[in-house]
């Protein structure tokens, strides 16, 4: 055995019993319990991982066990059982109402439309036949009552059952969806993000409640459209950019912010809105004057990338109008350039890379919570290098 592949995270026992292990297999409860057990274990030390805790973590991560078949009958079987009484009960409520109406119609006839004496011949005919025709008597009708009360009991029990097994399916796969909303690995994110950008196996799917990220049919992360649940925090003495989601970081970026002279006005601001390929407003001096050029995206002097997403102060409001937005699209350095000195590298505005751009322009929503800050005060760091992520 090579020395890079010993364990770091997992005991020999825990890797014996998921090394063979399928994700998509179906096992019984205490065996799911401990494979997910052992999959948050990895999730939760990523960084100390062996070789053999990488692949192994890498091939469950997205596991989704399912319960033994037999299970899956039983519940079937179930429902099967629930749909048919449901039917049956119907039909003999129908039938009930019918033999009822003819019940009461006969009991009219026979109270206040037949004669004694003819009534007496009814009895008599009545009790004579009863054993020939099959009816039954007012105690054997009881007892039916009573099995029917009894089975009744017994399909409120199964329904029960039923309802719980289906809650539970429920909570399980809001774990697992909570378990990668909420993964603290932001590398991960920050990669795929890049890797698939402008690939056209990648698209974004929205919902009216929910915005999801698929690459080749396979959905990578999937979030709600509500801006309570988002964050954005941008650190300028560090050049950085967090994005939180349900009070759980998801991202951190390189931002460039304001040069000396034009620095980001620090503050709370809510996304105001969208521009897809925005039209750029530039301040230029030409003949003593400062003016401001029109230039539309695709232009060779357009330099804010293909989304703008306008920022609204907040508080008081100051000069100028603010947003987050790329680079020059056309020159793929130009991030790296200005972030060379990234104290002196925008007019103001946050600048971000393109893919994360567009990552940030199809998740997050409008009116999402935006805090512009010089240093963050829960982190002890230095500035950001030349290099950018």
């Amino acid at each position: 055995m090579l020395s890079d592949d010993k364990l770091n995270v997992l005991q020999i026992a825990e890797y014996n019993l998921i090394c063979n292990k399928n994700p998509r297999g179906a096992y019984d409860k205490n065996t799911r319990e401990n494979l997910n057990t052992i999959i948050e274990k990895l999730r939760n030390a990523r960084s100390r991982h062996s070789r053999l805790e990488a692949r192994l973590f890498e091939k469950f991560q997205y596991a989704q066990f399912d319960p033994l078949q037999e299970k899956d009958k039983r519940v079937k079987m179930e429902v099967a059982r629930y749909r048919l009484s449901s039917n049956v009960k119907s039909a003999v409520k129908f039938a009930f109402a019918g033999l009822a109406a003819v019940a009461a119609l006969g009991a009219f006839s026979y109270h206040f439309v037949l004669s004694s004496e003819t009534r007496r011949d009814v009895d008599m005919a009545f009790y004579n036949n009863l054993n020939q025709v099959g009816l039954v008597s007012k105690e054997r009708l009881e007892e039916i009552q009573a099995s029917l009360q009894e089975a009744a009991q017994e399909l409120q029990q199964a329904s029960a059952r039923l309802e719980e097994t289906q809650q539970h399916n429920m909570e399980l796969s809001q774990v697992v969806e909570d378990m990668i909303l909420n993964n603290q690995v932001t590398e991960n994110l920050k990669y795929i993000v890049k890797q698939v950008y402008g690939d056209p196996r990648a698209r974004y799917v929205s919902t009216s409640d929910r915005t999801s990220l698929q690459f080749d049919g396979r959905e990578i992360a999937s979030y709600l459209n509500d801006p309570k649940l988002w964050y954005l925090l941008g650190v300028v003495e560090t050049g950085a950019l967090r994005i939180y989601y349900d009070n759980e970081e998801i991202l951190e970026i390189r931002a460039i912010f304001g040069r000396k002279g034009e620095e980001t006005p620090l503050g709370e601001y809510a996304i105001k809105n969208k521009v897809y390929k925005p039209t750029w407003y530039k301040k230029e001096l030409k003949d003593g004057r400062t003016r401001v050029r029109a230039i539309p995206f695709g232009d060779e002097d357009h330099e804010i990338g293909h989304w703008w997403l306008g920022l609204k102060k907040m508080s008081d409001q100051g000069p100028g109008s603010y947003g987050i937005h790329g680079v020059n699209v056309n020159r793929v350095n130009e991030f790296y350039k200005k972030n060379f000195d990234w104290r002196n590298g925008s007019a103001g505005c946050p600048n971000i890379q393109e893919w994360y751009l567009h990552f940030l322009a199809k998740m997050v929503p409008l009116g999402t919570h935006v805090n512009i800050v010089k240093k963050d005060k829960w982190r002890d760091e230095t500035p950001a290098q030349s290099s950018a992520a």
